[in-house]
Protein backbone atom coordinates (compact mmCIF):
# COMPACT_ATOMS: atom_id res chain seq x y z
CA UNK A 1 0.00 0.00 0.00
CA UNK A 2 1.14 3.50 -0.80
CA UNK A 3 -0.75 6.23 1.05
CA UNK A 4 -0.98 9.29 -1.16
CA UNK A 5 -1.60 12.50 0.77
CA UNK A 6 -2.51 15.40 -1.50
CA UNK A 7 -3.50 18.96 -0.63
CA UNK A 8 -6.65 19.11 -2.78
CA UNK A 9 -9.45 18.94 -0.21
CA UNK A 10 -12.85 20.03 -1.56
CA UNK A 11 -14.76 21.81 1.18
CA UNK A 12 -18.57 21.82 0.70
CA UNK A 13 -18.68 25.17 2.47
CA UNK A 14 -16.78 26.75 -0.42
CA UNK A 15 -19.83 26.23 -2.62
CA UNK A 16 -22.93 28.38 -2.96
CA UNK A 17 -25.27 25.52 -2.15
CA UNK A 18 -25.23 22.62 0.31
CA UNK A 19 -27.92 20.09 1.21
CA UNK A 20 -27.63 17.59 4.04
CA UNK A 21 -30.18 15.03 5.22
CA UNK A 22 -30.37 12.89 8.33
CA UNK A 23 -32.89 10.05 8.44
CA UNK A 24 -33.60 9.65 12.14
CA UNK A 25 -33.30 6.51 14.21
CA UNK A 26 -37.02 5.77 13.90
CA UNK A 27 -37.06 6.15 10.11
CA UNK A 28 -37.87 2.82 8.43
CA UNK A 29 -34.59 2.72 6.46
CA UNK A 30 -32.52 3.53 9.55
CA UNK A 31 -34.36 0.84 11.50
CA UNK A 32 -33.50 -1.68 8.80
CA UNK A 33 -29.83 -0.62 8.84
CA UNK A 34 -29.50 -0.93 12.60
CA UNK A 35 -31.32 -4.26 12.81
CA UNK A 36 -28.98 -5.71 10.19
CA UNK A 37 -26.00 -4.32 12.06
CA UNK A 38 -27.07 -5.74 15.42
CA UNK A 39 -28.00 -9.17 14.04
CA UNK A 40 -24.64 -9.44 12.30
CA UNK A 41 -22.82 -8.38 15.47
CA UNK A 42 -24.63 -10.96 17.63
CA UNK A 43 -24.02 -13.70 15.05
CA UNK A 44 -20.31 -12.87 14.78
CA UNK A 45 -19.88 -12.94 18.56
CA UNK A 46 -21.69 -16.28 18.76
CA UNK A 47 -19.41 -17.77 16.11
CA UNK A 48 -16.26 -16.50 17.78
CA UNK A 49 -17.35 -17.84 21.17
CA UNK A 50 -18.33 -21.28 19.83
CA UNK A 51 -15.98 -21.88 16.89
CA UNK A 52 -13.11 -19.45 17.24
CA UNK A 53 -13.88 -17.74 13.92
CA UNK A 54 -16.64 -15.80 12.17
CA UNK A 55 -18.58 -17.99 9.75
CA UNK A 56 -19.65 -16.74 6.35
CA UNK A 57 -22.64 -14.45 6.47
CA UNK A 58 -24.03 -11.26 4.99
CA UNK A 59 -27.28 -9.90 6.45
CA UNK A 60 -27.46 -6.77 4.31
CA UNK A 61 -30.85 -7.36 2.67
CA UNK A 62 -33.04 -6.91 5.73
CA UNK A 63 -36.53 -5.56 5.02
CA UNK A 64 -39.04 -3.85 7.29
CA UNK A 65 -42.58 -3.92 5.91
CA UNK A 66 -45.22 -1.58 7.22
CA UNK A 67 -48.26 -2.77 9.12
CA UNK A 68 -51.38 -0.84 10.08
CA UNK A 69 -52.09 0.59 13.55
CA UNK A 70 -54.85 3.12 14.20
CA UNK A 71 -56.11 5.08 17.18
CA UNK A 72 -59.73 4.05 17.72
CA UNK A 73 -61.78 5.31 20.68
CA UNK A 74 -58.60 6.29 22.48
CA UNK A 75 -56.97 2.87 22.03
CA UNK A 76 -54.21 1.80 19.63
CA UNK A 77 -55.66 -0.99 17.49
CA UNK A 78 -53.49 -3.34 15.44
CA UNK A 79 -54.99 -4.22 12.06
CA UNK A 80 -51.84 -5.68 10.51
CA UNK A 81 -48.50 -6.55 12.07
CA UNK A 82 -45.20 -4.95 11.04
CA UNK A 83 -43.11 -7.40 9.03
CA UNK A 84 -39.39 -7.90 9.52
CA UNK A 85 -37.69 -10.14 6.98
CA UNK A 86 -34.06 -10.92 7.68
CA UNK A 87 -32.82 -11.81 4.20
CA UNK A 88 -29.32 -12.87 3.24
CA UNK A 89 -27.00 -15.85 3.33
CA UNK A 90 -25.90 -17.08 6.74
CA UNK A 91 -24.02 -20.23 7.75
CA UNK A 92 -26.36 -22.41 9.80
CA UNK A 93 -24.00 -25.25 10.74
CA UNK A 94 -20.41 -25.93 11.78
CA UNK A 95 -18.75 -29.28 12.47
CA UNK A 96 -22.15 -30.90 11.99
CA UNK A 97 -23.68 -28.72 14.72
CA UNK A 98 -26.79 -26.78 13.71
CA UNK A 99 -26.97 -23.07 14.56
CA UNK A 100 -30.47 -21.95 15.58
CA UNK A 101 -30.63 -18.69 13.63
CA UNK A 102 -34.12 -17.84 14.83
CA UNK A 103 -33.08 -18.16 18.47
CA UNK A 104 -30.17 -15.80 17.77
CA UNK A 105 -31.88 -13.13 15.71
CA UNK A 106 -35.47 -12.84 16.96
CA UNK A 107 -34.57 -11.62 20.50
CA UNK A 108 -32.24 -8.98 19.01
CA UNK A 109 -34.96 -7.64 16.73
CA UNK A 110 -37.56 -7.61 19.51
CA UNK A 111 -35.29 -5.89 22.02
CA UNK A 112 -34.27 -3.20 19.56
CA UNK A 113 -37.86 -2.36 18.64
CA UNK A 114 -38.97 -2.32 22.28
CA UNK A 115 -36.12 0.09 23.11
CA UNK A 116 -36.42 2.66 20.33
CA UNK A 117 -40.22 2.51 20.06
CA UNK A 118 -41.60 1.93 23.59
CA UNK A 119 -45.19 1.87 22.33
CA UNK A 120 -44.53 -1.34 20.41
CA UNK A 121 -45.08 -4.74 21.96
CA UNK A 122 -42.55 -6.56 19.79
CA UNK A 123 -43.78 -10.07 20.55
CA UNK A 124 -47.33 -9.21 19.49
CA UNK A 125 -46.87 -6.43 16.95
CA UNK A 126 -44.08 -7.88 14.78
CA UNK A 127 -44.15 -10.70 12.24
CA UNK A 128 -40.49 -11.78 12.04
CA UNK A 129 -39.24 -14.04 9.25
CA UNK A 130 -35.67 -15.38 9.33
CA UNK A 131 -35.34 -15.86 5.60
CA UNK A 132 -31.66 -16.81 5.40
CA UNK A 133 -30.34 -19.22 2.79
CA UNK A 134 -27.19 -21.27 2.42
CA UNK A 135 -27.06 -21.52 -1.37
CA UNK A 136 -23.59 -21.32 -2.93
CA UNK A 137 -21.61 -22.79 -5.80
CA UNK A 138 -18.90 -23.57 -3.24
CA UNK A 139 -19.34 -26.71 -1.19
CA UNK A 140 -19.48 -26.21 2.58
CA UNK A 141 -19.23 -22.42 2.30
CA UNK A 142 -22.30 -21.94 4.52
CA UNK A 143 -22.05 -25.24 6.40
CA UNK A 144 -18.31 -25.73 7.02
CA UNK A 145 -17.09 -29.10 8.28
CA UNK A 146 -14.23 -27.43 10.16
CA UNK A 147 -12.19 -24.24 10.18
CA UNK A 148 -10.37 -25.32 6.99
CA UNK A 149 -13.62 -24.65 5.13
CA UNK A 150 -13.44 -21.02 6.34
CA UNK A 151 -10.32 -19.77 4.51
CA UNK A 152 -10.75 -16.17 5.68
CA UNK A 153 -10.51 -17.38 9.29
CA UNK A 154 -6.75 -17.75 8.82
CA UNK A 155 -5.98 -15.22 6.09
CA UNK A 156 -7.19 -11.63 6.01
CA UNK A 157 -8.40 -10.53 2.60
CA UNK A 158 -11.12 -8.43 1.01
CA UNK A 159 -14.08 -10.36 -0.35
CA UNK A 160 -14.88 -7.73 -2.96
CA UNK A 161 -13.50 -4.98 -5.16
CA UNK A 162 -15.11 -2.00 -3.50
CA UNK A 163 -14.63 1.69 -2.73
CA UNK A 164 -15.17 3.48 0.57
CA UNK A 165 -15.15 7.27 0.95
CA UNK A 166 -14.90 8.81 4.44
CA UNK A 167 -14.93 12.43 5.59
CA UNK A 168 -13.03 13.57 8.66
CA UNK A 169 -14.84 16.78 9.42
CA UNK A 170 -18.39 18.08 9.35
CA UNK A 171 -19.70 21.34 7.96
CA UNK A 172 -22.07 23.53 9.94
CA UNK A 173 -24.99 22.05 7.99
CA UNK A 174 -23.84 18.49 8.69
CA UNK A 175 -23.44 19.17 12.41
CA UNK A 176 -26.84 20.81 12.44
CA UNK A 177 -28.56 17.80 10.83
CA UNK A 178 -26.90 15.28 13.11
CA UNK A 179 -27.05 17.11 16.43
CA UNK A 180 -30.67 18.22 16.09
CA UNK A 181 -31.88 14.68 15.38
CA UNK A 182 -29.72 13.20 18.12
CA UNK A 183 -31.18 15.63 20.68
CA UNK A 184 -34.34 13.53 20.79
CA UNK A 185 -32.46 10.51 22.17
CA UNK A 186 -30.34 9.19 25.00
CA UNK A 187 -28.37 5.94 24.84
CA UNK A 188 -28.43 2.90 27.11
CA UNK A 189 -25.53 0.65 28.04
CA UNK A 190 -25.95 -1.41 24.85
CA UNK A 191 -25.74 1.65 22.66
CA UNK A 192 -29.44 1.52 21.77
CA UNK A 193 -31.24 4.84 21.47
CA UNK A 194 -34.03 5.57 23.95
CA UNK A 195 -36.53 8.37 23.20
CA UNK A 196 -36.52 11.30 25.61
CA UNK A 197 -39.81 13.04 24.87
CA UNK A 198 -43.00 11.00 25.48
CA UNK A 199 -45.14 13.21 23.25
CA UNK A 200 -42.88 12.82 20.19
CA UNK A 201 -42.68 9.88 17.78
CA UNK A 202 -39.37 8.50 16.58
CA UNK A 203 -39.65 8.82 12.79
CA UNK A 204 -37.84 12.16 12.60
CA UNK A 205 -36.12 13.44 9.47
CA UNK A 206 -33.93 16.53 9.24
CA UNK A 207 -33.23 18.29 5.93
CA UNK A 208 -30.76 21.17 5.99
CA UNK A 209 -30.38 23.39 2.93
CA UNK A 210 -27.99 26.30 2.46
CA UNK A 211 -27.86 28.85 -0.33
CA UNK A 212 -24.91 31.19 0.14
CA UNK A 213 -25.09 32.17 3.84
CA UNK A 214 -28.75 31.38 4.51
CA UNK A 215 -29.58 28.01 6.09
CA UNK A 216 -33.06 26.55 6.44
CA UNK A 217 -33.57 23.40 8.50
CA UNK A 218 -36.81 21.57 7.69
CA UNK A 219 -37.72 18.86 10.20
CA UNK A 220 -40.46 16.25 10.00
CA UNK A 221 -41.38 15.39 13.59
CA UNK A 222 -44.41 13.25 14.45
CA UNK A 223 -46.51 14.06 17.50
CA UNK A 224 -48.45 11.22 19.12
CA UNK A 225 -52.09 11.54 18.24
CA UNK A 226 -53.26 10.93 21.80
CA UNK A 227 -51.03 13.68 23.27
CA UNK A 228 -53.12 16.67 22.15
CA UNK A 229 -56.78 17.55 21.72
CA UNK A 230 -56.82 20.24 19.06
CA UNK A 231 -54.68 22.12 16.55
CA UNK A 232 -53.64 24.74 19.09
CA UNK A 233 -52.24 22.11 21.44
CA UNK A 234 -50.45 20.40 18.54
CA UNK A 235 -48.92 23.72 17.45
CA UNK A 236 -47.79 24.45 21.01
CA UNK A 237 -45.91 21.13 21.18
CA UNK A 238 -44.20 21.75 17.86
CA UNK A 239 -43.34 25.36 18.73
CA UNK A 240 -41.78 24.21 22.01
CA UNK A 241 -39.42 21.91 20.12
CA UNK A 242 -38.62 24.55 17.51
CA UNK A 243 -37.46 26.81 20.32
CA UNK A 244 -35.51 23.99 21.99
CA UNK A 245 -33.72 23.05 18.77
CA UNK A 246 -32.91 26.69 18.02
CA UNK A 247 -31.05 26.88 21.35
CA UNK A 248 -29.06 23.78 20.35
CA UNK A 249 -28.26 25.28 16.95
CA UNK A 250 -27.02 28.45 18.66
CA UNK A 251 -24.28 26.40 20.35
CA UNK A 252 -22.97 24.70 17.18
CA UNK A 253 -19.74 26.32 15.95
CA UNK A 254 -20.58 28.65 13.07
CA UNK A 255 -17.36 30.34 11.90
CA UNK A 256 -18.98 31.38 8.60
CA UNK A 257 -21.73 33.22 10.51
CA UNK A 258 -24.51 31.58 8.55
CA UNK A 259 -28.01 32.85 9.18
CA UNK A 260 -30.27 29.93 10.06
CA UNK A 261 -33.78 29.07 11.09
CA UNK A 262 -35.42 25.89 12.37
CA UNK A 263 -38.81 24.87 10.99
CA UNK A 264 -40.70 21.78 12.21
CA UNK A 265 -43.72 20.38 10.34
CA UNK A 266 -44.20 23.63 8.45
CA UNK A 267 -46.47 24.11 5.45
CA UNK A 268 -45.48 26.51 2.62
CA UNK A 269 -47.66 29.23 4.16
CA UNK A 270 -45.85 28.90 7.51
CA UNK A 271 -48.63 27.07 9.35
CA UNK A 272 -48.02 23.73 11.06
CA UNK A 273 -48.83 20.52 9.23
CA UNK A 274 -50.70 18.05 11.40
CA UNK A 275 -48.15 15.20 11.38
CA UNK A 276 -49.24 12.52 13.85
CA UNK A 277 -48.53 8.85 14.55
CA UNK A 278 -49.68 6.36 17.17
CA UNK A 279 -46.64 4.03 17.52
CA UNK A 280 -43.86 6.38 16.47
CA UNK A 281 -42.72 5.39 12.97
CA UNK A 282 -44.38 5.35 9.56
CA UNK A 283 -43.96 1.58 9.49
CA UNK A 284 -47.18 1.69 11.54
CA UNK A 285 -49.11 2.85 8.47
CA UNK A 286 -47.61 0.97 5.53
CA UNK A 287 -44.18 2.56 5.01
CA UNK A 288 -41.23 0.24 4.36
CA UNK A 289 -37.52 0.22 5.11
CA UNK A 290 -34.58 -1.51 3.42
CA UNK A 291 -30.88 -1.68 4.27
CA UNK A 292 -28.75 0.78 2.31
CA UNK A 293 -31.42 3.35 1.45
CA UNK A 294 -30.68 5.68 4.33
CA UNK A 295 -27.70 7.40 5.91
CA UNK A 296 -24.11 6.64 4.97
CA UNK A 297 -21.61 4.95 7.28
CA UNK A 298 -21.11 8.27 9.09
CA UNK A 299 -24.80 8.86 9.71
CA UNK A 300 -25.64 11.48 7.07
CA UNK A 301 -26.69 11.97 3.46
CA UNK A 302 -24.44 14.78 2.26
CA UNK A 303 -25.39 15.34 -1.36
CA UNK A 304 -22.54 17.74 -2.15
CA UNK A 305 -19.76 15.43 -0.97
CA UNK A 306 -18.14 12.55 -2.83
CA UNK A 307 -19.71 9.30 -1.72
CA UNK A 308 -20.37 5.70 -2.68
CA UNK A 309 -23.56 3.65 -2.59
CA UNK A 310 -21.87 1.07 -0.37
CA UNK A 311 -24.24 -0.32 2.29
CA UNK A 312 -22.06 -1.58 5.15
CA UNK A 313 -24.79 -2.55 7.63
CA UNK A 314 -25.09 -6.29 8.15
CA UNK A 315 -21.96 -7.10 6.14
CA UNK A 316 -19.40 -9.60 7.40
CA UNK A 317 -17.06 -8.07 9.98
CA UNK A 318 -14.14 -10.23 8.90
CA UNK A 319 -13.84 -9.70 5.18
CA UNK A 320 -16.32 -7.24 3.67
CA UNK A 321 -14.75 -3.97 2.53
CA UNK A 322 -17.87 -1.91 3.23
CA UNK A 323 -17.95 -3.01 6.85
CA UNK A 324 -14.27 -3.24 7.68
CA UNK A 325 -12.73 -0.32 5.77
CA UNK A 326 -15.60 2.02 6.64
CA UNK A 327 -14.95 1.26 10.31
CA UNK A 328 -11.17 1.72 10.22
CA UNK A 329 -11.35 4.69 7.87
CA UNK A 330 -14.00 6.51 9.92
CA UNK A 331 -11.86 6.20 13.03
CA UNK A 332 -8.78 7.41 11.18
CA UNK A 333 -10.27 10.53 9.60
CA UNK A 334 -12.01 11.47 12.82
CA UNK A 335 -8.71 11.33 14.69
CA UNK A 336 -6.93 13.32 11.97
CA UNK A 337 -9.50 16.07 12.39
CA UNK A 338 -9.72 15.97 16.19
CA UNK A 339 -6.01 15.60 16.95
CA UNK A 340 -4.37 17.45 14.04
CA UNK A 341 -7.17 19.86 12.96
CA UNK A 342 -6.71 18.76 9.36
CA UNK A 343 -9.76 18.44 7.11
CA UNK A 344 -9.73 15.17 5.19
CA UNK A 345 -11.49 12.95 2.70
CA UNK A 346 -10.20 9.38 2.53
CA UNK A 347 -10.65 7.14 -0.52
CA UNK A 348 -9.96 3.42 -0.03
CA UNK A 349 -10.30 0.90 -2.86
CA UNK A 350 -9.82 -2.79 -2.20
CA UNK A 351 -9.41 -5.57 -4.74
CA UNK A 352 -11.02 -8.97 -4.38
CA UNK A 353 -8.63 -11.16 -2.39
CA UNK A 354 -6.41 -8.16 -1.76
CA UNK A 355 -5.56 -6.65 1.60
CA UNK A 356 -8.09 -4.90 3.83
CA UNK A 357 -5.52 -3.17 6.02
CA UNK A 358 -3.36 -2.17 3.07
CA UNK A 359 -5.90 -1.31 0.35
CA UNK A 360 -5.03 -1.27 -3.34
CA UNK A 361 -5.74 2.46 -3.56
CA UNK A 362 -5.31 4.68 -0.52
CA UNK A 363 -5.75 8.40 -1.22
CA UNK A 364 -6.11 11.08 1.41
CA UNK A 365 -7.26 14.52 0.33
CA UNK A 366 -6.30 17.19 2.89
CA UNK A 367 -6.43 20.94 3.33
CA UNK A 368 -3.03 21.00 5.08
CA UNK A 369 -0.10 18.78 4.09
CA UNK A 370 2.30 20.01 6.76
CA UNK A 371 1.40 17.17 9.17
CA UNK A 372 1.84 14.17 6.89
CA UNK A 373 4.10 12.32 9.31
CA UNK A 374 1.45 12.46 12.07
CA UNK A 375 -1.25 11.52 9.57
CA UNK A 376 0.70 8.43 8.51
CA UNK A 377 1.07 7.42 12.16
CA UNK A 378 -2.70 7.62 12.74
CA UNK A 379 -3.39 5.57 9.61
CA UNK A 380 -0.93 2.90 10.75
CA UNK A 381 -2.58 2.77 14.17
CA UNK A 382 -6.11 2.46 12.83
CA UNK A 383 -5.57 0.11 9.87
CA UNK A 384 -4.50 -2.87 11.96
CA UNK A 385 -5.45 -6.53 11.95
CA UNK A 386 -7.40 -6.42 15.24
CA UNK A 387 -10.32 -4.66 13.55
CA UNK A 388 -12.79 -7.49 14.21
CA UNK A 389 -12.48 -7.20 17.98
CA UNK A 390 -12.87 -3.43 17.76
CA UNK A 391 -15.90 -3.63 15.47
CA UNK A 392 -17.74 -6.05 17.72
CA UNK A 393 -17.50 -3.82 20.79
CA UNK A 394 -18.21 -0.53 19.00
CA UNK A 395 -21.56 1.23 19.28
CA UNK A 396 -21.72 2.57 15.77
CA UNK A 397 -24.07 5.44 15.03
CA UNK A 398 -26.36 4.64 12.10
Amino acid sequence: MELKIVKDYKDPEDGNIEIVERKGIGHPDTIADKLAEECSRVYAKYCQDHYGCILHHNIDKLYVGGGLFLLEDGEIVRHNKIRVELNGRVSNAMNGETIDLEALFVPVIEEYFNTIMPRINAKEDLDIKINCTQFSKRDYWYAPRNIDDVPDAKDLFAADTSLCVLHGTKTFCENLALELEQSFWEYNEKGYACPIYPEIGQDIKVMVSRINDEVVTSISMPVFKDCYNNYEEFAAIVKKHEERLTLIADKIPNPQNYKYKIEIDRMPDGSYQNYTLVLGSCIECGEEGVVGRGNNAQGLISSFREHTVEAPCGKNERYHTGRVVNFMGSNAVRRINDELRVKTTLYCLTRNRGSLTRPFLFYLSVNDDSKNEQINKIIEEEFTENFVERILVSNKLV
